[in-house]
């Protein structure tokens, strides 16, 4: 991924719109890039700050920060639940048609059908 691609991606991460691939992809871009990570930083403290006026919640400080690093957290654990599901589905079908060939294996040879 570029930066170019990285800073289209910063509002549908603020949204929570983008696919557990483009996700994936556009944490690690920012994990190693510190210039898209700092427009990300300042696009979420924006965000969060609008979000806290609108909500009128006061002279609640926020470290904005640590927001920004527990969404990331978050966001990571969601990848890795989407990708956990994937795999075990999967398994599951494996497992079931290994199963389906050992039945129908002994199915045949009880019969008297050789392979």
């Amino acid at each position: 991924m570029n930066c170019r691609t990285a800073e289209e991606m910063v509002n549908r991460y603020m949204n929570h719109t983008l696919s557990v691939e483009e996700t994936e992809e556009f944490l690690n871009h920012i994990q190693k890039c510190s210039s898209c990570y700092d427009e990300l930083e300042t696009y979420f403290i924006v965000h969060e700050a609008l979000q806290q006026l609108a909500e009128d919640e006061g002279e609640t400080a926020l470290d904005f920060r640590k927001l920004l690093g527990q969404d990331i957290r978050r966001a990571r654990r969601h990848i890795r639940t989407v990708k956990a599901k994937h795999f075990m589905g999967e398994f599951a079908v494996l497992l079931f048609l290994a199963f389906l060939a050992g039945f129908l294996l002994f199915v045949m040879m009880e019969a008297g059908g050789y392979l």
